[in-house]
């Protein structure tokens, strides 16, 4: 059975296929086929290749000023987009002979057609207003970083890509997601990675059987390209690739396999939650509300440590705050409710018509209170 991967455009949020490739190479997946649009063409061609090791020195490195001797005021959206958006007024977008020759340095000709995996991308023909979709055998090899810069030439923000007199833009413009090109270079499974950046996605002409690895938290912004960023982008993918293939567990954060389970079967008879499903997610919630690194892999019990950190660092609730919650004068934040919750459980106190009032704050004070965290002791 041919298996393809399937890579997603997205620019900076192109790391993230590097977290998915590091944990298909644990868990010894093969593939056959690889085809992307943009940067999953850009990935994609090092995944034909089989150079993990080489793509992550690559990523390890990439930034705004090692791109384009430029950087934005602060990694904020709207500097990182002012940078941009100045760049087309002036010039018709960033200059891309920095990542041409990135391309031209790492890509191994030799290696990626003498590989025995497929590989396909899409690019679109801004001068004939149609797209080009190429697989391997159809792209000569003098040509072949052109059409690598061509599919990822992500317009405005790039310049556009000159071929043979006709200019090219970014895939994405038709489509971004090529799981029709993998079932026409014969795909019989698919491993669909969508990174859920703006494009175009063609639905396929049958459906055959995928998994779909998509990321479960906010990643970085398609054009903040940064090394630090790059590095969570690349724990996602990781950890929401072993969720996908059922060796790890969690949504939103990333538990060791059956963690959860086992907690839950063994202390159900005290949880406030009739379902697994619904104390993950009760769980998940603390993780937020407290702001816990969501790109670990937890156990309860490290979750557990992180959260009592968390909480030792919260200064104790005034007065005030705690006149302003039982008289229900104010509107108070969730983290504010659960630690007064938590102090009252701990001296042994019910306040039942708060509890009833603020029932899920109430319950997740419970939870830290099972899980051993303490607060104000």
């Amino acid at each position: 059975m041919k298996t393809a991967i399937v890579l997603s455009g997205g620019g900076a949020k192109g790391s993230y296929q590097l977290g998915v490739w590091k944990a298909l190479r644990e868990l010894h997946i093969k593939y056959d086929i690889v085809t992307g649009t943009s940067i999953g063409a850009l990935n994609g061609v090092l995944m034909c290749e089989n150079s993990y090791f080489k793509a992550k020195r690559i990523w390890r490195k990439l930034n705004l000023e090692y791109l384009f001797n430029e950087l934005p005021k602060s990694n904020k959206e709207i500097d990182i987009l002012k940078l941009f958006g100045g760049n087309f007024i002036k010039n018709g977008g960033m200059d891309i002979k920095k990542i041409e020759t990135i391309l031209e340095d790492n890509v191994n000709k030799r290696k990626f057609y003498n590989s025995k995996i497929d590989f396909g991308l899409i690019t679109y023909n801004f001068t004939t207003k149609k797209p080009l979709i190429l697989s391997k055998e159809k792209i000569p090899s003098n040509k072949l970083i052109d059409y690598l810069m061509a599919s990822a030439t992500c317009y405005p923000a790039f310049k556009m890509k000159e071929i043979d007199g006709d200019k090219y833009i970014d895939g994405g413009y038709y489509d971004n997601l090529p799981v029709e090109l993998a079932i026409k270079l014969g795909a019989e499974f698919l491993i669909i990675v969508d990174l859920g950046s703006p494009g175009f996605k063609k639905r396929p002409s049958k459906h055959i059987d995928s998994i779909l690895i998509k990321p479960k938290n906010n990643i970085s912004f398609f054009l903040n390209f940064d090394e630090e960023a790059a590095k969570i982008n690349v724990r996602f993918g990781y950890n929401d690739t072993l969720k996908a293939f059922k060796k790890l567990d969690g949504n939103k954060f990333t538990f060791k396999k059956n963690t959860i389970s086992k907690y839950y079967l063994n202390n159900k008879t005290n949880l406030l939650d009739d379902t697994e499903k619904k104390f993950l997610t009760s769980i998940e919630q603390l993780g937020r509300i407290f702001k816990l690194n969501e790109s670990k892999i937890y156990s309860l019990n490290s979750f557990s440590k992180a959260l009592s950190k968390k909480i030792e660092l919260e200064e104790a609730l005034d007065k005030k705050t705690i006149r302003n919650i039982k008289s229900l004068t104010t509107k108070i934040n969730s983290k504010t409710l659960i630690l007064f919750f938590l102090s009252h459980i701990e001296n042994g106190k019910n306040p039942k018509k708060l509890s009833k009032v603020f029932s899920k704050e109430y319950k997740l004070a419970k939870y830290l209170k099972l899980l051993g965290v303490e607060y104000g002791k």
